[in-house]
């Protein structure tokens, strides 16, 4: 398996360029360094991409690596002219300490966390060319070969896709395109960026926060960045359930996106009052492209970076508050109000937006309750280790002030998943998790966020406490003992990945049977329909448009099989048209309505038959789309298994 993703090294390679170059450019001109630098560029680039791609679709020029390199280079050097015309000797990031020890350490701590997300994404998915059994990676998929064929990757056109005309957040869809060389490369490339996003993008987005967090202790920024690795519910989760590529990659974004506007309030607030502005310029950029890399990949997540800037904002107040002028206390309760009723404003908005809450309970309060203590999370195993940790780190959080805001966070995000998992009240499971569409495993996701942190925090204080415990220990000093201890934590997670590479699913009582990468004859997407999918070029003509049952995975022909089908995602159209078809398509030659249903959505010449289709989860039956052997009016082009083509004859 190692060399089938070895050999797709240069893919690897072209992903990290596309993730890390444009946010590395930016970033130097923004004067970020070190940490900062690195872990910015990602939200940087997810940002300034997602941002060119609707820009582009409005100026009608195609989405490609050429265009998006001159509209990189044109805005890289927009913003230098900006910094010399407004000082650029002015212009201030957070100074970057050099002290070799620690870099390495968090060198070390990168390493550690990002191969232990590699080897377990790597394990579970199987071949880098393996396809999500799932739904949503029908959209996703297809969606990438609509924005090769379009040449727009905008949020405001991709919906084009399914015939819609309404805003969907595409940043994923616009970096995952630039890694897509070309159509066949689709489910490599989309494989290719989860690598990055779990590997390289979650360690240094974390490790800054966390760096943030604790007020730049380089020992917790270090350990972090180990620990990335220690909860399956981000950013393992994100890749087994759904399949949320778009989700994945803007909680990846958040730390950093938080970390970056907290630095930008603390420079403000620091600095003397002419030279706020150009002390915290720098920051102030990042984190606005950041903020928007985040919100047009997954609009629920900037919910999550306002709650954490506004809790960080909240302690820092209440921190100075008594000691503080009255003009300070006015001005910060302004902020501090306006802040919070527009968190309040966008949370509410996305709760209406997503409509009601599909998601029942399935833990009683208590078992949700031990979930959150447990980091057992939507039904993973416990994190005895991390948990352990936790608790630690909320121990230490208590004793000092300015770190209490992450325990409220933690708090918070544990109420909405007890909410999501235990209960059915209607208002208050949309009003609370609306945002997120009630599922578990979505705010799952985000308590990694924190808890990461909190473990570091409770681990360095152990090594700390060690440290002034034990004096031939403490001889050895705190770097060697952080060493030991990260060690430590890259012998636990290579045991844990030897012994349960493949962490399956379990959605309340069901368990998943295998990884939803695996393809076998019972998977969303059969062997045999697969291998007829990927036929198609040779079995009909090129503009031949198909139709089939979509939730049998027959959608996937249009990138799969390079061959338009209708429709082009997991669910069925509503109308009559429709149902006419679902229910009596193989009685064309009998029934002069099923003509005319074809007729309303293009007379497609050929259908392809995966069988009848299911009741679970995103499943449909439609009678009328399978059987087509002996039914007149239909001729067979050919068949892998059950799976059959056939050409539709009784309209000619």
């Amino acid at each position: 398996m190692i060399t089938d993703w070895l050999a797709q090294s240069g893919l690897f390679a072209l992903t990290l360029a596309v993730v890390f170059v444009p946010g590395l450019l930016i970033g130097l001109i923004l004067r970020l360094r070190g940490l900062v630098l690195w872990a910015a560029a990602p939200g940087i680039s997810v940002g300034l991409l997602s941002v060119l791609a609707i820009v582009y679709a409005f100026l009608g020029i195609r989405w490609g690596h050429l265009s998006v390199a001159i509209g990189v280079a044109i805005v890289g050097a927009l913003l230098y002219g900006l910094s010399l015309l407004a000082g650029r000797g002015r212009w201030v990031s957070l100074p970057t300490r050099r002290d070799r020890r620690a870099n390495l350490l968090l060198a070390a701590g990168l390493i550690i966390g990002g191969g232990l997300n590699a080897a377990r994404l790597m394990t579970y998915v199987g071949l880098p060319s393996a396809i999500s059994q799932t739904n949503d990676a029908v959209f996703h998929l297809n969606a990438l070969r609509w924005i090769a064929e379009t040449g727009s990757a905008s949020s405001l056109d991709v919906s084009g896709l399914i015939g819609g005309t309404s805003f969907y957040p595409a940043a994923w869809h616009a970096v995952a395109s630039l890694v897509a060389v070309d159509v066949a490369q689709i489910p490599v490339a989309a494989n290719m960026v989860s690598l990055v996003i779990a590997a390289v993008m979650w360690p240094l987005a974390i490790a800054l926060f966390a760096q943030v967090a604790s007020r730049g202790d380089r020992t917790v920024t270090a350990l972090a960045a180990a620990l990335s690795a220690g909860l399956l519910a981000f950013p393992q989760l994100m890749f087994e359930w759904g399949v949320l590529y778009p989700y994945a990659l803007s909680l990846a974004v958040v730390p950093a996106a938080a970390a970056l506007t907290i630095n930008l309030l603390r420079t403000w607030m620091g600095a003397a009052p002419g030279e706020k502005l150009h002390r915290a310029v720098g920051f102030g950029v990042a984190a606005v492209l950041a903020v928007a890399g985040t919100t047009l990949a997954q609009p629920s997540s900037v919910l999550v970076w306002g709650v954490l800037v506004m809790l960080w904002l909240t302690a820092i107040v209440l921190h100075r508050y008594r000691a503080s002028d009255r003009l300070f206390r006015r001005r910060s309760l302004v902020v501090l109000l306006g802040g919070w009723a527009a968190v309040l404003v966008v949370w509410l908005a996305l709760a209406y937006l997503a409509g009601s809450v599909l998601w029942r309970s399935y833990r009683g309060v208590p078992g949700a309750l031990l979930d959150v203590v447990l980091n057992s999370h939507s039904l993973l195993p416990a994190a005895w280790g991390m948990s352990a940790l936790l608790i630690v780190g909320i121990v230490v959080a208590i004793r000092e002030p300015r770190l209490r805001w992450l325990i409220v966070a933690w708090a918070g995000i544990s109420v909405l998943y007890v909410v999501s998992v235990a209960t059915d009240l209607p208002v208050i499971k949309r009003v609370l998790t609306g945002p997120w569409y009630g599922d578990s495993f979505r705010l799952a996701s985000i308590v990694p966020l924190v808890v990461v942190p909190l473990a570091a925090i409770g681990l360095a204080a152990l090594i700390r406490a060690i440290a002034r415990r034990w004096s031939t220990v403490a001889a050895l000093g705190r770097r060697p003992l952080t060493g030991l201890a990260m060690l430590v934590t890259a012998a636990v997670g290579v045991i844990g990945v030897v012994v349960a590479p493949v962490i399956l699913l379990r959605v309340a009582a069901d368990t998943d049977e295998q990884s939803r990468y695996a393809m076998d004859a019972e998977s969303y997407l059969s062997s045999d329909e697969y291998a007829l999918l990927r036929q198609l070029p040779e079995l009909i003509p090129e503009d031949a448009v198909i139709i089939a049952n979509p939730s049998t995975g027959a959608a996937f022909a249009y990138v799969l099989g390079d061959r338009d089908i209708i429709p082009r995602t997991w669910s069925p159209p509503q109308s009559q048209a429709w149902d006419t078809l679902a229910s009596a398509m193989r009685d064309a030659d009998e029934d002069p309505a099923v003509c005319d249903a074809l007729a309303a959505y293009g007379a497609p010449e050929y259908v392809l038959d995966f069988g009848i289709g299911g009741t679970g989860p995103g499943e449909y039956l439609m009678p009328g789309m399978t059987g087509f052997e002996g039914q007149a009016g239909f001729t067979e082009v050919a068949r892998e298994g059950e799976a059959s083509l056939w050409r539709i004859t009784a309209c000619d």
